[in-house]
């Protein structure tokens, strides 16, 4: 168990580092981060599967205010790990993820009470002025959050993979049933919460559209998904070609006017020399 557990402390050691000192290219998704998880514990397919479905239910998830969501990271890593070391199927790493990332959350406080810790030391160095002990701090200040995500994620699997397979054997077969069932619900609900939030008259249609196309032409999804690429492109160049002519009507028209007031000062200046 040591090599797996290294090896999610490393993919949660990334996935931190990619939001604390990479500007957040968005690796630490569960669509990239179950997908490591899975390549590096050796069975890459069930771990896009995961990220796919870990993917999808937490798409309508986001911290609203102070409000800190679920650890979308930490859960789809523990549950994707679990499930694939456990031999189990994705429902069961679904029914984990959410618990786990809930959980997670205060991993994040912890992270931010000992950031908030090193604050005076800031303060004490800025007030003496010294740029190398304040580029030092900073440096740790990045790397600290990592490495406690990277010391949980391999304690975690270490000593709690004996645990979490004990807890999921003893699951009665009724209620790894419903999970199963719940499992094919939750993409939907995070499908719908996010639609709750984009939804506008104007793009209605176009969910419209997508549905007709899975339904009745059964067309699969990269088939409406490069579709609907080929046609965010066409709308955006048309919009860009109305917005550039009307850039280009009010400059004719802001140059007429100021055309306009040099010939009525030139009128008035002849004018005035005539007269």
């Amino acid at each position: 168990m040591l090599v797996p557990a290294l090896c999610v402390a490393f993919v949660m050691f990334l996935g931190n580092l990619s939001d604390a000192g990479m500007s957040d290219p968005m690796i630490r998704r569960p669509l990239v981060m179950a997908m490591v998880v899975g390549l590096l514990l050796g069975d890459l397919r069930k771990g896009v599967l995961m990220g796919a479905s870990l993917e999808v239910i937490f798409l309508g998830i986001n911290g609203i205010g102070g409000a800190m969501p679920a650890d979308v990271m930490t859960g789809s890593i523990f549950g994707t790990a679990f499930a694939i070391l456990n031999h189990q199927s994705t429902s069961v790493a679904l029914s984990l993820a959410i618990p786990i990332g809930l959980l997670a959350v205060f991993i994040k406080q912890i992270v931010m009470f000992i950031k908030g810790l090193m604050v005076p030391l800031f303060n004490r160095f800025a007030e003496e002025d010294n740029i190398k002990k304040i580029e030092h701090l900073q440096i740790a200040s990045i790397f600290i959050g990592p490495l406690i995500y990277a010391l949980i994620g391999f304690l975690g699997i270490y000593l709690g993979n004996s645990s979490i397979s004990l807890l999921v054997h003893s699951i009665p077969k009724f209620v790894m049933d419903g999970l199963t069932v719940l499992s094919k619900v939750l993409p939907a609900l995070g499908i719908a919460m996010l639609l709750n939030m984009i939804q506008e008259k104007g793009n209605t249609m176009y969910m419209i559209l997508g549905l007709l196309m899975a339904s009745y032409l059964k067309l699969p999804l990269i088939a409406i998904a490069i579709l609907g690429t080929i046609l965010a492109i066409i709308i955006a160049t048309t919009d860009k070609q109305i917005l550039d002519n009307k850039n280009f009507l009010n400059d004719l028209k802001l140059l007429g006017n100021n055309n306009s007031v040099v010939k009525s000062s030139d009128t008035i200046e002849e004018d005035f020399f005539n007269d």
